[in-house]
């Protein structure tokens, strides 16, 4: 089966996350990621239209600080770090 994110660059992690796709970053079933968000241990989704969405790089600062781990998380980092789909294309 296809996953929506098969469209993505190999290496490219979405931004956003749904419930499913956010319960199982952390490993965890819906419903424990739902008291989890309940108890504020991991923020509350955004709504865009009528879908719930939880922003990636606040689900890992989240990860960081239940485990006591320092986050130097950078966006500029973490784009530099990817896989760019061109260099392939460029490099025929």
């Amino acid at each position: 089966m296809k996953s929506r994110y098969d469209h993505l660059p190999p290496g490219l992690l979405p931004i956003v996350l749904r419930r499913k796709a956010a319960s199982a970053f952390f490993d965890v079933s819906e419903s424990t990621f739902d008291k989890m968000v309940e108890q504020g241990i991991v923020p509350r989704p955004a709504r865009i239209g009528s879908i719930s969405v939880w922003f990636r790089p606040a689900l890992v600062a989240a990860a960081a600080k239940m485990t006591g781990t320092e986050l130097q998380y950078s966006a500029q980092a973490e784009m530099q770090d990817a896989p760019n789909e061109w260099d392939a294309i460029v490099k025929k």
